[in-house]
């Protein structure tokens, strides 16, 4: 791949982001006001908001990386976007906007349609005519020609129905309208995990609307999820990072095969498909806490309580376990280092914070202190530490 079709892709790519991104940004301003307003993406436009189950807006997005030259009504942008709008049915009167990151030139009669202007419509039209007449743009050619055939009435109309909303932020900068619309929803200092934990919930809600596996989302859906987050950000409980819930398959299990903790699972004849998912909760247990201490939502100390809570679960057990098999005199250690585990798994009352109760991650801590971190060292097989030495022995020698 050349240099400039890498750019092109990037290009591309970022515009995905920042037509997405915005969405969010369009569909946070008109929850509070409208909160049954429902949103769509690439429907009749790159967004379209209903209401009361007709389209009552369309958006068109246009993102541009770096330096760009203003806009006038001769731009290639703005005839690809009025090609689209020409084609809508002439009996449904939406609102038109053209959201972009270019600015509008001060000469043009466009800057009469900016948001928040001055309106006149007949300045406007003037300009997009007298271009339709004079470019020599191949490009637009076509698209210049179908708005000449419109009749007056139904060019006027186009144009009365457009609002150009320009200097829109580029995708690296989107945060800041998201913390201009948000600030409230948030405890202070806490506005970066917010707005992951938001645009992780968005980015899924994205998908799903491209995909048509969601038909639409509305702004009562946005201000439950907002108080959800607000909710997680809470002192007696943890948000759940949306990037650890993300699917994981058994690829995820050569990371790990040389681990300890691995090794503890084998002792007790873990079979391949509970290894694998027992790795999953470690690794997902791993990401979370790395992810709370990060963003300063855990300290080392609390979460060296935790772990201190759910060593003595396991010694309880443990000690409980191995003295009754000996008492019944079992040879199958194998088998009571699986019930151990699964005990634990089962039965485990530590919580790192009152509301929060992911049994995942409490297996996934057991995971790690089986693996010796936190200061503990935990096992399953009745003869587990005996297998550490023996192990790390020769893993010296070797």
């Amino acid at each position: 791949m050349t240099q400039d079709s890498l750019h092109s892709a990037s290009g591309q790519a970022l515009g995905y982001v920042h037509q997405c991104m915005w969405a969010l940004v369009e569909l946070g301003k008109r929850a509070n006001v409208d909160p049954a307003t429902q949103l769509r993406l690439e429907a009749l436009d790159d967004v379209e908001f209903e209401n009361s189950g007709t389209a009552s807006e369309l958006l068109q997005t246009k993102h541009h990386v770096g330096q760009s030259s203003p806009i006038t009504a001769s731009s290639v942008d703005l005839w690809r976007t009025l090609n689209v709008w020409m084609d809508l049915p002439s009996s449904d009167f939406f609102e038109l906007h053209l959201v972009t990151t270019q600015n509008l030139s001060d000469t043009s009669g466009l800057v009469t349609l900016r948001r928040g202007g001055t309106r006149n419509t007949s300045a406007a039209l003037d300009d997009l005519l007298q271009a339709a007449e004079t470019s020599r743009n191949k490009t637009t050619e076509p698209w210049r020609q179908k708005f000449k055939e419109l009749d007056e009435e139904s060019q006027f109309e186009l144009v009365d129905r457009i609002t150009i909303e320009d200097g829109s932020l580029t995708a690296d900068r989107i945060d800041e309208d998201l913390v201009k619309i948000f600030r409230y929803s948030y405890p202070p200092g806490h506005e970066q995990v917010f707005l992951h934990l938001l645009k992780g919930w968005w980015s899924g809600i994205s998908v799903q609307l491209l995909s048509r596996t969601l038909e639409s989302v509305s702004g009562d859906d946005l201000i439950l999820q907002v108080a959800e987050i607000t909710d997680q950000l809470r002192s007696d409980t943890l948000p759940v990072d949306p990037d650890v819930m993300q699917a994981l398959d058994e690829s995820i299990s050569e990371l790990y095969k040389d681990r300890p903790f691995v090794q503890q699972l084998l002792w007790i004849a873990f079979e391949n498909n509970r290894l694998w998912k027992a790795i999953r909760d470690y690794h997902r247990s791993y990401a979370q806490r790395s992810f709370w201490l990060r963003h300063q939502l855990l300290s080392e100390t609390e979460l060296d309580r935790f772990a201190f809570k759910l060593f003595d679960e396991w010694e309880q057990l443990f000690d409980a376990s191995v003295a009754a098999m000996k008492r019944k005199q079992r040879e199958d250690s194998d088998i009571v280092g699986q019930e151990i585990l699964e005990q634990l798994a089962r039965e485990s009352r530590a919580r790192l914070r009152n509301r929060f109760d992911e049994p995942w991650f409490n297996r996934g801590m057991f995971h790690a202190l089986a693996d010796g971190e936190l200061g503990y060292r935990i096992g399953w097989h009745p003869d587990f530490e005996t297998k550490l030495e023996e192990m790390l022995s020769n893993v010296t020698t070797t």
